[in-house]
């Protein structure tokens, strides 16, 4: 399979428009069929003294600042340390000793504008906090607190926002781990106001990309919208089209704005705005990307009992189970997409055997309590030897937390078909409980059954897994 072109930055994934004195500290896996940079994936229009302070692994020639660069690109560096070496990178000459880093950089890299030296804070450029707002009259309105948040993206998304108001954090807001609707969905219905942030913080939510095409806290601000002085801390999901922490698209104008993420890819990500055309300035972007939050469990139980046991055991235990169990054959699941190359987890030659089966499933998944979809992340590697089926149960001690009145028998609130290698199934819904009620908000330790079948022969694997799964539906 052809895998989709992907932009990957630590700061904007694709810029077109204007980034400037802007500063990612992003630690970053590159994707195998993109651009990938630790600032800008693909830069076609104009980056001004910025700096990249992260890392970028990965396979392959790496780029330190930007992965493809068509634009201009001036007084700008990525920090280097001294394990790297000039032969990994693409963009070495743009590339400084972070071991040399002094008073004197600043004026060296031609960052004096924006960047001090801070003694006491390790020792480290650190951008200036300009602060300030656009000149323009705006009536004001306050946000407060978490309703008063959400009714501000229900007015923006229905159109009946007016366009001379300015919207002004008053307080930090802690969103409980839920889902975000993101504010102005589609360029159609974009932000078009102005936000100022007032220097607070908006922390604690789930940004979904393969719910919104334009996934953020804003989806898209349009080239009327304004946005300052705004701190973001949540987490983005992999999948979907275009998504950042704090905008999908920008057409405006963004400043003085930080956003610390845990992030997947997208086709288009970037740590603070996915797509820019209009001017980012004064920002920085935190955090993980594509170190993904999916969490890889392998599945070595089953070659480790196999190398265990004597060989006389071995086939004694599985010709008895040949000889009691019929399985009927497992319908393929309608759902499952095949995986695309950059989300391969490939293992050394020397772990893999007949016998290998392996599957990848996050370690957390975040439930809408709208629809009780949630990405679980389940794939099977193109290179195990076994397909599998899943099972998601309702354990008995959560049976007891929500006083569901059960048996204490594990109740399955989802179950897949048969996901072959080299595919996996990303969004589940969880069903209902056998009263018909569902979930309500909260956090629970759900138990995943993984079984094992070969799936030339429909012969059912002798040894099945059960991991953990964090839910936290909100």
């Amino acid at each position: 399979m052809i895998g989709r072109i992907r932009q990957s930055g630590g700061l904007v994934g694709l810029n077109t428009g204007a980034v400037v004195d802007c500063y990612s500290q992003i630690h970053l896996r590159q994707t195998s069929c993109g651009s990938t940079g630790g600032f800008c994936g693909e830069n076609r229009g104009e980056i001004l003294r910025c700096l990249a302070q992260g890392t970028v692994s990965g396979r392959g020639k790496k780029s330190g600042f930007c992965g493809l660069q068509q634009g201009s690109c001036t007084s700008s560096v990525w920090l280097r340390d001294g394990q790297q070496k000039e032969e990994q990178w693409t963009d070495w000459a743009q590339s400084f000793p972070a071991r040399d880093v002094g008073e004197d950089t600043a004026a060296c890299l031609e960052l004096s504008d924006a960047w001090f030296f801070s003694r006491d804070q390790g020792g480290k450029l650190r951008l200036y906090d300009l602060g300030g707002e656009p000149e323009k009259d705006y009536k004001v309105v306050e946000i407060g607190d978490r309703t008063a948040l959400e009714a501000f993206a229900r007015q923006v998304n229905g159109g009946t926002a007016d366009g001379s108001t300015l919207y002004r954090l008053t307080s930090d807001i802690d969103l409980g781990g839920r889902a975000w609707t993101p504010v102005g969905l589609d360029p159609n219905t974009p932000f078009q106001s102005g936000f100022d942030g007032g220097g607070h913080r908006i922390t604690n939510f789930i940004i979904h990309p393969n719910k919104y095409p334009f996934a953020g806290f804003f989806g898209c601000v349009g080239k009327q919208g304004k946005v300052w002085n705004l701190n973001l801390d949540c987490q983005v999901l992999q999948g979907g089209s275009t998504a950042a922490p704090l905008c999908a698209v920008n057409e405006g104008l963004i400043f003085n704005c930080t956003a610390t993420a845990r992030s997947g890819f997208s086709r288009c990500t970037g740590g603070l705005v996915g797509q820019n055309s209009g001017t980012i300035t004064r920002c920085a972007a935190l955090g993980r990307m594509g170190k993904e939050i999916p969490m890889p469990w392998w599945m070595t139980a089953l070659c480790l009992l196999l190398l265990c046991f004597p060989l006389p055991i071995y086939f004694s235990l599985t010709a008895q189970a040949a000889a009691t169990e019929v399985f009927a054959p497992v319908i393929l699941d309608p759902n499952a997409q095949p995986i695309e190359p950059d989300q391969e987890v490939t293992p050394e030659p020397d772990e893999v055997t007949d016998t290998s089966a392996s599957f990848i499933m996050n370690a957390e998944m975040y439930v809408s309590i709208e629809n009780y979809a949630g990405s679980i992340g389940l794939r099977c590697p193109s290179w195990s030897t076994r397909g599998f089926v899943a099972t998601v149960r309702l354990t008995a001690e959560d049976q007891e937390k929500i006083g569901y009145g059960g048996n204490g028998e594990l109740i399955p609130l989802y179950q897949s078909g048969l996901i072959a290698p080299g595919y996996g199934v990303d969004v589940i819904t969880l069903g209902s409980l056998p009263d018909g009620s569902r979930l309500p908000a909260g956090v629970y330790e759900l138990s995943v059954l993984l079984e094992f079948y070969d799936v030339q022969t429909n012969e059912k694997s002798a040894v099945n897994t059960v991991v953990p799964l964090e839910v936290t539906v909100g």
